[in-house]
């Protein structure tokens, strides 16, 4: 694979455009597979107007395509290396949050020495 030499500034404008909780739960939902614009908007609770706005950031990113069919616009992931992106970004989250997020129900607790 030929690279640039300086892709430094490709990769901050990747990061850039996943950088927004509304494009990225975009993206989330796009890992399902293909949706038009009113499908992402009911999903992601999202007016259609943002969800569009999202969408024509993440394209010029590279990270989505669109199908036009008809009169209706459908999205998808570009590559399944955004998918890969999302899973190694929620790998690191939870690594870096460690136990902030750990379960508290009696089950997971572990049993005091003595009691029973």
């Amino acid at each position: 694979m030929i690279r640039p030499v300086d892709i430094i500034p490709a990769k901050a404008k990747l990061f850039r455009s996943v950088g927004d909780e509304g494009r990225l739960t975009v993206l989330e939902a796009l890992g399902a597979g293909e949706r038009r614009v009113t499908d992402l908007a009911e999903q992601t609770r999202q007016s259609q107007s943002a969800v569009s706005t999202h969408l024509a950031a993440l394209h010029a990113a590279g990270l989505v395509v669109r199908r036009a069919a008809g009169r209706e616009a459908w999205y998808a992931l570009a590559t399944p290396s955004v998918v890969t992106l999302l899973d190694a970004a929620e790998e690191l989250v939870i690594e870096a949050l460690g136990e902030s997020y750990a379960c508290m129900s009696p089950c997971c607790s572990p049993i005091e020495a003595g009691h029973s």
